[in-house]
């Protein structure tokens, strides 16, 4: 049995990080990245659910028919790339409970140090987060089988040297989270080791492990500690630190339970145990269709990018990403997702048996046909030639005579370029002066540094939701983009080919196309001014104005949010879903407590909350204004995204605590794979709330500089 659950979830990397219950920064178990087949949104009790005390067992809650799950808020979670995220556990929690006829309800905490309290209270029954189990937490809370181990190891700067030895520790000052599992392992080091003279700083942090890191790699400390798991993750998109000597013994990683609930631990337990040893099939496996159902897990290879897949506010996201979610929802099998890194040709992780279908807007190619098998095609792209609209068009080839092509020479159309010149055509071909994206390139176009590019038609297509000023020309032939699967897996190519014979053009895929390249609400959202009210700003000054006080924001920076979000528009809803005046996301909204479709005031309630909530999450040393301008970039991006933008402006020395100038200048960075590939939330159009910040800004100072002053 031990060494069933050993092998649980090995080869699979930690997805979700953060405090543990009573501060520590808790080591999560990491299985492939489960965006899971029906991607549950943010568990919250459902509208109408009240909770209780409960401080019984299995028997108890069988006669309530509940289960109750207690959770963080996501907060930390990351783009998962290959790793379970937080909703993937959360899933195989609900599919537990309803395996013992019992609902699955969630309670979210605000805080991980507040669950353990919560569990021992009796207001839930079982902690879905798993916490390294240590000595002091078994004397409190039952656990489970483990689902992961973890090591406690020495971080040091990648500049530094590796500390390999207790010795080595001399003279260094270590930073450990305050209340965390790392704390009591270095005063043991010292207790055991008094000759060996460090100095253990321990200080109240956010749980974020980036930010241990970031505070070793600033040289403000010279080591922290971090679970392997958590530092295997990190390594996945940071470079700038090193993994030295372990100071802890390999400890379990569990969920926890009251004391007294041995009936509830034996079921939870029987049901690892069986999914372990489905989890420990599936690395690497080559089989077919029949295969993939034994498992009950299908796993999509695919790119970190703004089509394939990606995370906004939080939700994972991309057309790609979307159309296998289906698919794997129709076999009743869980979608893993694993991210192939830029210098990784996705067709070698197949043929190893990595994954089971590559979905990545693939091109279809005599070379690509000869190592894989590709499905019908469902999407046709065209290299475009693209100028402004303060520009003369590109209809033809013979447009470009005179003008002159920005392309960046690694992209492919760099050859398309240099065919047209053998063509005799007399157009200027040149490389940007930095490494710059597609996406970039074509921002560049669209306000009129550059004179025109080539670039994929789809590509084109998002682009210009939100550059509405590009002006595509010339299309080249069409090409194909099709999924990949092994050459013998014909069982698996045909069931993908039914798929989107099925789906092709029907109901579901035009949806989901236009959501992503045809979405006519996310153009002019950012544009235009504010609509003019006789009395006041608009029609919910009256709504606005007892929120802002309640809430401490100005009632006009709401407002100015309010036209931003939606143009004062209640029945507006996003690309993704979003609603309400103040946009949204059904997710977030029953994560705070309010039920969805909104009306006017509860819509407006959610997204002031909401903003509130993202403000908390920010430095208390922060000025009033930056942490204003940090919680508005966190509402249209996500807290995530506005991190990583924080991380990296330290790295280029720009103040991480100043948005305009700093943050945002390194928000638009991280639309550039060199940027966004080793960032923790990956690929974000920074574009997006770098103008969402300014805009409100403007037009706040606008209302403030006009007749309508607060009251």
């Amino acid at each position: 049995m031990a060494q069933i659950i050993r092998i649980l979830f090995v080869g699979f990397t930690l997805a979700l990080l953060g405090c543990s219950p009573d501060g520590q920064v808790a080591s999560e178990a990491g299985a492939v990245s489960s965006a899971a087949s029906s991607a549950p949104a943010e568990p919250a009790p459902p509208p109408g659910f009240q909770n209780y005390v409960e401080t019984g067992d299995l028997p108890a809650f069988l006669e309530r028919g509940v289960l109750r799950l207690l959770a963080p808020r996501r907060e930390y979670q990351g783009l998962p790339r290959s790793g379970m995220p937080s909703e993937g556990y959360r899933e195989l929690a609900e599919k537990f409970a309803r395996l013992n006829n019992l609902e699955p309800e969630w309670i979210i905490k605000d805080s991980l140090d507040a669950l353990i309290p919560a569990l021992l209270a009796g207001e839930g029954d079982l902690v879905v987060n798993h916490m390294t189990r240590t000595a002091e937490r078994a004397d409190n809370v039952l656990f489970s089988l483990p689902i992961s181990r973890a090591t406690e190891r020495i971080i040091t700067p990648a500049a530094a040297p590796s500390v390999d030895s207790l010795e080595q520790l001399a003279g260094m000052r270590l930073l450990v989270p305050k209340g965390s599992s790392y704390e009591q392992t270095l005063a043991d080091v010292k207790a055991e080791h008094p000759d060996i003279d460090f100095t253990v700083v321990v200080r109240q942090l956010d749980g974020n492990p980036d930010t241990l890191v970031d505070l070793v790699t600033s040289g403000e400390y010279d080591a922290t500690v971090l679970d392997d798991g958590v530092a295997q993750t990190l390594s996945q998109y940071r470079e700038d630190f090193t993994v030295g000597l372990a100071v802890s013994a390999t400890r379990p990683v569990a969920w926890a339970m009251r004391p007294g609930s041995e009936h509830l631990q034996t079921r939870l337990n029987e049901f690892l145990t069986r999914y372990a040893i489905y989890a420990s099939m599936r690395d690497y496996r080559t089989d077919d269709l029949s295969g993939i159902k034994e498992r009950g897990v299908i796993r999509m290879i695919t790119r970190n990018n703004p089509t394939s897949y990606f995370m906004w506010r939080g939700e994972l996201m991309g057309f790609e990403y979307d159309l296998v979610k289906k698919y794997a929802s129709e076999q009743s099998l869980r979608l893993e997702v694993l991210v192939a890194p830029p210098n990784v040709d996705p067709i070698e992780w197949l043929l190893a048996g990595r994954g089971d279908v590559i979905a990545a807007a693939m091109t279809v190619t005599p070379e690509r046909s000869e190592r894989a098998s590709f499905t019908r095609y469902y999407n046709k792209v065209a290299e475009q030639l693209v100028t402004g609209d303060d520009r003369p068009p590109l209809d033809t080839l013979e447009d470009l005579n005179g003008r002159t092509l920005v392309i960046n020479p690694q992209h492919a159309y760099w050859q398309t370029a240099q065919e047209i010149r053998e063509l005799g055509i007399d157009v200027t071909v040149t490389a940007p002066n930095d490494n710059l994206s597609s996406s970039e390139i074509l921002l560049a176009v669209a306000e009129g540094g550059f004179d025109a590019t080539i670039a994929d038609s789809h590509l084109v297509s998002i682009e210009r939701q939100f550059a509405t000023n590009l002006v595509p020309g010339y299309g080249f032939t069409e090409q194909d983009h099709a999924w990949a699967v092994r050459p013998d897996n014909t069982e698996l190519l045909a069931s993908l080919n039914e798929f989107l014979n099925r789906h092709y053009r029907g109901l579901f895929f035009n949806v989901t196309y236009n959501k992503y390249f045809r979405n006519p609400e996310r153009i002019g959202k950012y544009q235009g001014e504010r609509l003019t009210v006789s009395d006041g700003l608009s029609p919910y000054d009256h709504l606005v104005k007892p929120l802002g006080r309640e809430y401490q924001f100005d009632w006009q920076l709401i407002i100015s949010q309010m036209y931003q979000e939606s143009r004062f528009e209640p029945d507006a809803r996003s690309f993704a879903g979003a609603q309400g005046l103040l946009q949204v996301l059904p997710s977030t909204a029953k994560e705070l407590g309010y039920t969805v479709p909104f009306d006017e005031l509860s819509g407006i309630e959610a997204g002031v909350s909401y903003l509130d909530w993202t403000r908390d999450r920010f430095e208390d040393y922060l000025p009033l204004d930056e942490r204003l301008w940090f919680a508005l970039a966190a509402y249209n991006a996500g807290f995530g995204h506005v991190q990583d933008a924080r991380r990296l402006a330290r790295q280029k020395g720009w103040n991480p605590d100043v948005w305009f100038g700093n943050v945002e200048r390194a928000m638009l960075l991280l639309s550039r794979r060199e940027y966004y590939s080793k960032a923790r939330f990956g690929y974000v159009r920074g574009t997006e709330p770098v103008q969402y910040v300014r805009n409100i800004r403007d037009r706040y100072r606008g209302y403030l500089a006009s007749k309508n002053k607060v009251r």
